[in-house]
């Protein structure tokens, strides 16, 4: 006759198996959802232009992911593609429901993950998109941006172009931090912040803000 102590190993793996499976199966549905709609983001990323479209199937890959997983990337996803709408529409009530609808997914998603520098810059853009009176939330955006990653040469000419928009609502130890920021992005790559400038209207900042030794004015001034 078994006795109790042999179904204990036996109950054990059973049990074990369940919890792997009630943790496992819903992370790979959600990891399946965001498939389609990561070769946008990644296009997105390297700053080509996509359709209306595209941003449809991104945005419903992330909230059919998040149908299976409360994972972060999913909301800050959301968050950007609320942001490149707010951006599209020329509509002023559109506008203000889509910034409404990203600051809500990035900030959700920056409560489980609030180490995304880039999510943090988002965040920034979105408090500028609805109006001056949100500049302080986005300058403390801006500064949790840089707070997280100082070095992220992905988003330089963004901290850049942000942190002038910013400046007039910026203290002074955030201008410092904008300088730095800038006197870096420079030495980083200049040829690249230099290109960036002329074609964004940027390069006075750029001048302004960057580093003001005789070579490196004459080299943005080119």
């Amino acid at each position: 006759m078994a006795k109790a102590k042999d179904y204990i190993l036996p109950g054990f793996m059973l049990l074990a198996s369940i919890t792997l499976l009630v943790i496992g199966v819903p992370r790979f549905l959600a990891e399946l959802m965001l498939v389609p709609g990561t070769p946008i983001y990644e296009r997105i990323s390297l700053g080509e232009t996509i359709s209306d479209d595209d941003l449809e199937v991104l945005e419903q890959s992330r909230l059919q992911a998040i149908g299976f997983v409360d994972h972060p990337r999913s909301y800050t996803d959301l968050g950007l593609v609320y942001l490149l709408k707010a951006r599209r529409t020329s509509d002023p009530v559109e506008k203000l429901r889509y910034a409404d609808l990203a600051v809500e997914n990035l900030n959700t998603g920056l409560g489980l993950a609030p180490l995304n520098t880039f999510a943090w810059l988002r965040l920034a853009s979105v408090y500028i998109l609805k109006g001056e009176t949100f500049y302080p939330d986005a300058v403390e955006a801006w500064r949790k941006s840089v707070a997280t990653a100082r070095f992220e040469p992905f988003i330089f000419t963004n901290r850049i172009h942000v942190g002038s928009i910013l400046y007039p609502a910026m203290s002074s130890e955030d201008i410092t931090l904008l300088r730095a920021q800038t006197e870096l992005a420079y030495n980083w790559n200049r040829g690249k912040i230099r290109t960036y400038g002329r074609k964004n209207d940027l390069l006075r900042w750029i001048k302004f803000l960057g580093p003001q030794t005789e070579d490196a004015q004459r080299y943005l001034s080119k």
